[in-house]
């Protein structure tokens, strides 16, 4: 708990906000700038198409190639992942990062699961899943990944508020019975178990698929006001 307490209450600051850098999209920006061939996986064509634009003016015109990707619905994960596969014969880093939060109890994925732990755990998991050959192909044969494929999963302090008994399996399932057991966990409940199985997932990847030269991790952004 101590990690969620320090990011709540945070000591005083050594520097003031106006000396931080605006670090938005600035990942993509650097990569980009290594000349690196960058895949913008996004639900919205036209949002990643801002994003795009942004990006040109930020790496004299260099560009992230767009690739539709709805996590919410299983089909989506794998068209964008068979998509991929048809234009690369290799992927070097695989960033899991988007997600939904606290959206209505009640709203569900594509395929009926809770729309949170749908989007931000199944959905991850299904593209990871369908790549993962790619990745390990990537380990084992480039002489840029000198022997690694890395898989980043982000999650959140929120996993410190999930309950003793960890993942509530009753919430998981697709029919009437689970939808109660959403909305007696609650939005924040649901949010927390969902950042719980990032973790999880990353975990059990690591200790499956190390030895194959998959480096996998999750991460805590930090809070942000």
């Amino acid at each position: 708990m101590g990690n969620t307490f320090s990011q709540a209450f945070p000591p005083k600051s050594l520097f003031s906000v106006e000396q931080i850098p605006d670090l938005a999209g600035q990942v993509i920006v650097a990569l980009l700038n290594k000349n690196a061939k960058v895949y913008l996986a996004a639900r919205s064509k036209s949002r990643a198409d801002d994003a795009i634009e942004w990006l040109k003016t930020e790496t004299n015109g260099k560009a992230p190639i767009f690739l539709k990707l709805d996590l919410s619905s299983l089909d989506s994960v794998r068209k964008a992942a068979e998509e991929f596969k048809r234009k690369e014969q290799e992927l070097h880093v695989l960033f899991n990062n988007a997600g939904v939060l606290m959206p209505p109890v009640e709203q569900r994925t594509a395929n009926g699961y809770d729309l949170q732990f749908g989007t931000n755990v199944l959905g991850h998991y299904f593209f990871t899943i369908l790549l993962l050959p790619t990745l390990i192909h990537t380990a084992k044969n480039s002489p840029l990944a000198h022997g690694h494929a890395r898989v980043i999963n982000t999650s959140s302090s929120m996993v410190y508020f999930v309950p003793q008994e960890g993942i509530a399996w009753e919430t998981l399932g697709t029919d009437m019975s689970s939808i109660a057991a959403c909305k007696k966990l609650g939005a924040n409940g649901l949010y927390a178990q969902s950042k719980l199985g990032n973790v999880l997932f990353s975990n059990e990847l690591a200790r499956r698929y190390a030895d194959q030269g998959i480096m996998s991790s999750s991460l805590n952004p930090g809070t942000a006001e």
